[in-house]
């Protein structure tokens, strides 16, 4: 009998993952309308406007109480950039080619456009985790990888994000953080030659541009790459000087994805740079609400997500060691909690969970594998730490299935929390 040869494997296992992510995601999602709306739109609105109507003049939207006309010209106008669209297009182009073949309105709103929404989404939550895999396995057992990617999905508010509300920008931002970390390993296996890496460097530049265009804030993950690269350099004049026309072009690559948006901002306004959030800010850097951001009724991180908390302490037991890195992935933790603390919506709006962390389980996934790897050495540490891992995602899980938007305002308290946390129990 023949078998199936190894190279068709992965391709294959990778189309079963996708069809069965995809059937959850439209189950999960009842009225697949809806990631058609409010931020959701918000993201995706610049693709029916090019490639549909032409413009932003007379571009057809949902939500127009969300997305109104920009006051001097008339033209529609969203606050967010552009990046969600830029990673949605070719799925959007692929929906659009169908539709009229399907008998759907090419509209760029008939339910063939969020439906290939829910195929993108699946399609980069699978290469973000394909890509954190890769990374794990360069230090720990297939186990541990395993174990530590299931966590991570199953476990946290990643998996809403991927099959609920799978057209914000999160899932987006997660295979992002996951390039990321994947092209950090690819430098620090070249630190030790003169060879230039080109490649890398251009990959990592247009990753870090589009980190920044999906979600500004991003920017801080940065951090990542040039602390671990900079703290195992033996000679860094020599490797910078060695590698200066590569870090040139990823300055350059950085930029690219910037060009889509510098042309809406002028196209909407005059100017090439524009502050889009214009009656939004970070209201409370002063007081910044950082105990709530963690841990409070409204979306608080490690309320809906408390398996977070096993990496979280590998990262501060490990800081002294500084093996991967901790120290830095520390400080990155701490800027983003300020951050969030201080943005005058603390609690991110109607979501589940504090969405804002979606993408930064990419940078828990070495920190989580360290402890499964230990804790799977022995079978009596290996059966509490599954059970215990079992038993936080069917918390996640319960919760997730259970939630109807929002879980916030003046009703909601802890009290509420446990009624719901009650039902799964």
């Amino acid at each position: 009998m023949k078998t199936i040869p190894n190279k068709f494997l992965l391709p294959a296992l990778f189309a079963i993952l996708t069809f069965a992510g995809f059937q959850i995601a439209r189950d999960a999602n009842e009225y697949p309308e809806k990631l058609i709306w409010s931020d959701m739109e918000g993201y995706y609105v610049y693709l029916p406007a090019t490639f549909i109507y032409g413009g932003f003049e007379n571009v057809a939207v949902r939500d127009t109480g969300y997305l109104r006309r920009w006051e001097n010209s008339g033209k529609i106008y969203t606050k967010y950039t552009c990046g969600v669209a830029l990673m949605q297009t070719p799925f959007f182009l692929g929906a659009h080619a169908l539709s009229a073949p399907l008998g759907y309105p090419s509209d760029g709103h008939s339910e063939i456009y969020p439906l290939a929404l829910l195929l993108g989404a699946v399609v980069y939550m699978l290469l973000g985790m394909w890509l954190l895999y890769l990374s794990l396995r360069r230090y720990f057992s297939l186990w541990a990888s395993v174990l530590t990617l299931a966590a991570l999905l199953l476990g946290t508010n990643l998996y809403y994000y991927s099959f609920f509300q799978s057209a914000m920008s999160h899932v987006y931002s997660f295979f992002l953080f996951a390039a990321l970390v994947c092209l950090t390993e690819r430098l620090l296996e070249g630190l030790q030659s003169t060879r230039r890496q080109w490649t890398t460097w251009a990959l990592l530049g247009l990753v870090a541009g589009l980190i920044v265009l999906v979600r500004p804030t991003g920017i801080i993950v940065l951090l990542y790459p040039l602390y671990r690269c900079w703290k195992a350099l033996p000679a860094k004049m020599p490797y910078l000087r060695a590698q200066a026309g590569p870090v040139l072009l990823a300055g350059l690559m950085f930029v690219l994805p910037w060009i889509p948006q510098f042309l809406y901002w002028k196209y909407m306004s005059g100017d090439w740079v524009m502050w889009s959030y214009k009656d939004e800010s970070f209201k409370y850097w002063k007081e910044p609400k950082l105990f709530r951001v963690l841990f409070d009724a409204w979306n608080g991180w490690l309320l809906y997500s408390p398996i977070a908390i096993i990496p979280l302490v590998a990262l501060l037991l490990g800081r002294h060691s500084n093996r991967f890195g901790e120290r830095g992935l520390l400080l990155i933790f701490a800027i983003a909690t300020y951050l969030f603390a201080s943005w005058w919506a603390w609690w991110f709006g109607s979501a589940f969970g504090h969405r804002s962390y979606v993408e930064y389980y990419a940078l828990l996934a070495i920190p989580f594998a360290l402890v499964a790897e230990k804790a799977l050495r022995r079978w009596y540490t290996a059966l509490p730490f599954v059970a215990l891992c079992a038993l936080l995602c069917y918390y996640s899980l319960g919760l997730t299935y259970n939630y109807r938007a929002p879980w916030d305002g003046a009703d909601w308290t802890y009290e509420r929390v446990w009624q719901e946390v009650d039902k799964l129990f």
